[in-house]
């Protein structure tokens, strides 16, 4: 950040007060691509979806962590251009630099990825891959077409190559726009999203605001040493070998994240209902055929659940009770959940609700497949199975210009083995108890196909609670609590004091008496 301000030369630029990065500079051309209906639209797109409905910190949106993004890339390019002028950068790089980081998540509908992971993939295996009635979408391709759409729509000065270096700059692309340009510095590719190893100023930024909106602290993950210990060698950008385990402190804060946060239980359960709410209003409001046009994109948003639940017409009807239940907490009931060992990975296939449902019954319940879910996620180091470490170049203080691997043994003897998991769980929109066992058996059922040793019921389960309940129930006797039979007294001790006879009586009778004094 400048110390003079304002700034003789980009009088356009303005200051904002981040909640993670303190007051940030931004300048005219990201300003202007601000004030823009299309970037705007990014006020109302929840960051972490569903999970507004979990934790109540969670509230923060797309808006601030774009704007936290072009900040981190502009900041990324300038300590560049101070400590390696050998880079020939400029602050026309920086600025578009920074453009690049604003947008790049333009392309996101609502709730963020519940559009893109479950919506839009429900909506094409309904309808049919390909079809014209459901087109292929990713929220990267959306954000390079709605950063066209925003340019044109807004008659802002931007030259066709530099919208197009932005473009690449979104997606991490290599390919040439420029010639050799863009050839000699392909390291620029690996700022907003390095395809390379995974490590860029996106990650930092989500990471960080994440962790301070979710638990209110603003050190748990701390990527300023990342960013102060990198430079580029040979077209790439490398790490001092100081910050090794800060990197795999990062990948690791990011799995623990995926894990304990992102894929919640009840927060996957609010996007299964999200999700189908859409899909039953997707007809009578055009959910899914918006994607076709950025003109049509730029007005999905969150809102389009309080679209459905102020609706009047009875084709909605559904969705708005659907919708209704999510709000009274009536949440599709999570029934269980299989981490599955590493020899297993590879050798259960995806399963559907459908083939759950042909299992053997439990108690003579017949299944529905409309009453299942079945969610088959993987959590990695944002790498697949591989170590993203792997592809991360270091140097070291005794020679500046020379770049090396370092194998995770040379580092420490503690990190993973396996970089990748794979969780099946599923989930019930039924909410009779007996449906609940019935899947959970279909579940286990399936599963023994392929495993003969399967670990306890996961103990979030409702089922698994109900049979320790009724466990518990079953294994109380009933016991008559018989009173002592007091020996018959004579008459005489009846006007005495019972308490004569007591146990303390007596041994007060039997204590030696204690002498006086005084």
């Amino acid at each position: 950040m400048t110390s003079v301000w304002p700034v003789a030369d980009d009088p356009r630029a303005k200051l904002f007060n981040d909640q993670v990065h303190g007051y940030i500079k931004v300048n005219g051309l990201c300003v202007s691509l601000m004030d823009t209906p299309q970037f705007q639209r990014l006020r109302d797109l929840k960051q972490l979806g569903t999970l507004y409905y979990v934790f109540p910190g969670a509230s923060h949106n797309r808006f601030e962590h774009s704007l936290g993004v072009s900040f981190l890339s502009g900041q990324t390019v300038e300590r560049f251009r101070q400590q390696q002028p050998e880079l020939e950068l400029t602050q026309r790089d920086a600025r578009l630099l920074s453009a690049a980081g604003l947008l790049h998540d333009l392309g996101h509908g609502p709730f963020s990825h519940v559009f893109e992971h479950e919506f839009m993939p429900r909506v094409a295996a309904a309808r049919g891959y390909g079809s014209s009635d459901a087109p292929a979408y990713h929220h990267e391709d959306m954000s390079l077409r709605m950063v066209e759409y925003m340019v044109d729509d807004n008659n802002i000065d931007l030259e066709k190559d530099d919208m197009r270096f932005i473009q690449q700059l979104i997606v991490g692309a290599k390919e040439t726009h420029m010639g050799s340009r863009v050839d000699s510095r392909g390291y620029l590719y690996e700022i907003v999203a390095n395809g390379r190893n995974c490590i860029d100023v996106d990650k930092f930024d989500y990471l960080a605001r994440d962790m301070l909106n979710l638990f209110g602290l603003r050190k748990v993950f701390d990527f300023s040493r990342l960013t102060m210990f990198n430079r580029v060698i040979d077209n790439e950008i490398c790490y001092h070998t100081s910050v090794n385990l800060d990197i795999y402190d990062m990948f690791q804060q990011r799995y623990q994240m995926h894990k304990q946060i992102y894929n919640h239980r009840k927060g996957k359960a609010v996007e299964f209902m999200i999700c189908d709410a859409m899909l039953l209003a997707d007809k009578e409001l055009g959910i899914c055929a918006a994607t076709q046009t950025p003109q049509e994109f730029q007005f999905l948003t969150d809102h389009i659940v309080h679209s459905i639940e102020a609706s009047k017409t009875d084709s909605l009807a559904d969705a708005r009770a659907l919708l209704k239940r999510m709000r009274r907490r009536e949440l599709y009931e999570f029934i269980d959940e299989y981490l599955l060992p590493p020899d297993l990975m590879s050798r259960i296939p995806r399963f559907t609700a459908e083939e759950l449902a042909t299992q053997t019954s439990l108690d003579g319940v017949t299944l529905d497949p409309e009453d299942i879910i079945v969610s088959d996620g993987r959590l990695n180091y944002n790498f697949k199975d591989r170590n993203p470490v792997d592809n991360v170049s270091f140097y070291a203080s005794s020679d500046l210009n020379s770049k090396f691997h370092i194998p995770k043994e040379e580092v420490s003897l503690l990190f993973p083995e396996k970089f990748e998991e794979r969780i099946i769980r599923v989930y019930s929109r039924n909410k009779s108890l007996k449906v609940h066992a019935a899947i959970q058996h279909a579940f286990r059922t399936y599963i023994r196909q392929f495993s003969t040793t399967l670990p306890p019921p996961s103990p979030s389960s409702k089922v698994f609670g109900q049979k320790i309940t009724e466990h518990v129930l079953s294994s109380k006797k009933k016991v008559v609590r018989k009173l002592p039979v007091l020996p018959e007294t004579s008459s005489e001790h009846d006007t005495k004091d019972s308490s004569s006879t007591s146990p303390a009586s007596k041994r007060l009778k039997s204590a030696p008496e204690s002498k006086d004094t005084q």
